[in-house]
């Protein structure tokens, strides 16, 4: 009889726990497994979800990018994607998690300072898709065996869509064995950078990037 009694505490235990997982925007024992990066300027989940709601303590906009065709709901209506789309929402906007492959990116309110490169070169053969005062998205482009001459970047996400080779060839001209690789469907934060860049690949570098905004001359 006793034996029975704890069975059903922990049966009823269990439930609860099951029952509390599946409250939120995602179920907590896979929160984990999404988080791709997290750092102090934002943090980023792949199809997963933590920010879906407006006014998300310590966040503010968040930035979808989608790695295949998506649909979901927003307080802007049924929003449609396909692979290498991006969808941006304010900090007073909200949206049901989307189903399917996509990375959310969140950026932290109270991130520490910028910090700069050396130098500002605008990068050319880009093209901005989204601006405001904060940051800038922009597609990131090469065709195979193109160079983007010297440019500067600062503090970004790279969202990476195609798998190429990259080299900065004032240093290695055709690059070294397995350095320099994009994988697709990854992200990597990467610091302020003054470099040139050669595409060593057969096809197109298509990138993602979300950048933040400094002040240059």
């Amino acid at each position: 009889m006793r034996i029975f009694f704890f069975f059903f505490i922990w049966i009823a235990f269990k439930g609860e726990v099951s029952l509390a997982n599946s409250i939120g925007n995602y179920p907590i024992e896979n929160a984990k497994d999404s988080v791709a990066l997290d750092n102090a300027y934002m943090r980023v989940l792949r199809d997963g979800a933590a920010c879906t709601l407006a006014n998300t303590p310590n966040f503010g906009t968040r930035i979808i990018v989608a790695l295949d065709k998506i649909k979901f709901k927003s307080n802007r209506g049924i929003i449609t994607m396909d692979r290498g789309q991006i969808a941006v929402f304010l900090e007073d906007e909200f949206y049901n998690m989307p189903k399917g492959s996509y990375f959310e990116i969140a950026l932290k309110k109270n991130h520490p300072p910028l910090t700069k490169p050396s130098e500002w070169v605008e990068p050319l053969k880009n093209k901005i898709i989204y601006e405001n005062t904060e940051f800038r998205v922009f597609e990131e482009r090469l065709d195979p065996g193109d160079t983007r001459e010297l440019h500067s970047h600062a503090q970004r996400v790279v969202v990476r869509l195609n798998q190429v080779q990259l080299t900065d060839p004032r240093n290695s001209p055709n690059g070294k064995p397995g350095t320099g690789i994009q994988v697709a469907n990854t992200v990597k934060f990467a610091e302020p950078m003054v470099h040139v860049t050669k595409n060593l690949s057969d096809i197109p570098l298509f990138n993602i990037v979300i950048e933040y905004k400094i002040e240059h001359n």
